[in-house]
C-alpha cells in the first residue's frame, strides 16, 4: 500500500513528466506499428490525372492542388508499383516516396525503394532485381557505354566502397524514362562505416 501511495504521489508530483512519457511511448509504438504492417501500393502512371492514381493505389495520398504544380507523399509505408499495363514494375516499400503534380497530373516520382540504410549487397540486389523487371517489361539502357547496368562483379563493388558509382539511365520506348543511383555515407553500424542508399528519380521521356 506504502508504495502504491509513492507512485500516485510522484505521477502527481511529476504529472507533466508522466505525460510526456506516455506521449513518447504512443509514438514509439506508432512508429514500431508501421515498419511492422505491410507496406500499402502506390500504384501509377506518369502523365495519368492523379485522381486516377488515388483511386487504384491502396496506400491514402492526398489530392493535388488544382492549377498548381507541387508533391505529395504517401500517408503510410508503401511501396510504387509503375502500372503501365506495357512497361509494369514493382519496387519495394519505400520511407521516401515523393509523387509530383502538375495542373492535375502525375508529373515525376522521386523515391529510395527501402525503410532504412543499407549494407553494399543489400542495395545492390534491389537494383539488379530492378534492373531484371525494366529488361523483362522492355526498358532500354540510355547510353549504355558511359552509364552501364548496375552489376554484381568485383569493379562495381569497389566503385560503391569508393562513393564513385555512376548512376545508370533506362527508357520505356519514348514514354517514360528513369534514373537509379546508390550512393553512400557514413554509417558505423555496418564494419566499412559506410550506408547505401538506392534513389530512383521517374519522369515522361524527354529528346
Amino acid at each position: 500500500m506504502k508504495t502504491q501511495c509513492n507512485l500516485i504521489q510522484w505521477i502527481t508530483t511529476h504529472k507533466a513528466l508522466a505525460m510526456f512519457t506516455a506521449l513518447l511511448l504512443g509514438i514509439g509504438a506508432c512508429k514500431a506499428a508501421e515498419f511492422l504492417a505491410p507496406a500499402k501500393e502506390i500504384a501509377l502512371i506518369i502523365g495519368e490525372p492523379w485522381k486516377s492514381m488515388q483511386a487504384r493505389s491502396t496506400a491514402g495520398i492526398a489530392d493535388d492542388i488544382p492549377d498548381e504544380i507541387w508533391y505529395r507523399m504517401p500517408k503510410e509505408l508503401a511501396y510504387l508499383r509503375f502500372a503501365d499495363p506495357k512497361y509494369e514494375f514493382a519496387t519495394p516499400a519505400a520511407k521516401y516516396f515523393s509523387i509530383s503534380f502538375n495542373r492535375g497530373l502525375v508529373y515525376s516520382v522521386r523515391m529510395s525503394p527501402q525503410i532504412e540504410p543499407l549494407p553494399l549487397q543489400e542495395a545492390l540486389d534491389i537494383v539488379l532485381n530492378l534492373q531484371d523487371q525494366w529488361r523483362t517489361a522492355g526498358w532500354t539502357l540510355d547510353e549504355p557505354e558511359e552509364f552501364p547496368a548496375y552489376d554484381n562483379t568485383p569493379v562495381w563493388h569497389q566503385a560503391l566502397k569508393e562513393c564513385s558509382a555512376l548512376s545508370s539511365h533506362w527508357n520505356a520506348g519514348k514514354l517514360y524514362q528513369l534514373m537509379v543511383v546508390i550512393t553512400c555515407y557514413g554509417d558505423n553500424r555496418y564494419p566499412d562505416n559506410k550506408g547505401y542508399l538506392v534513389t530512383i528519380s521517374m519522369g515522361k521521356f524527354k529528346e
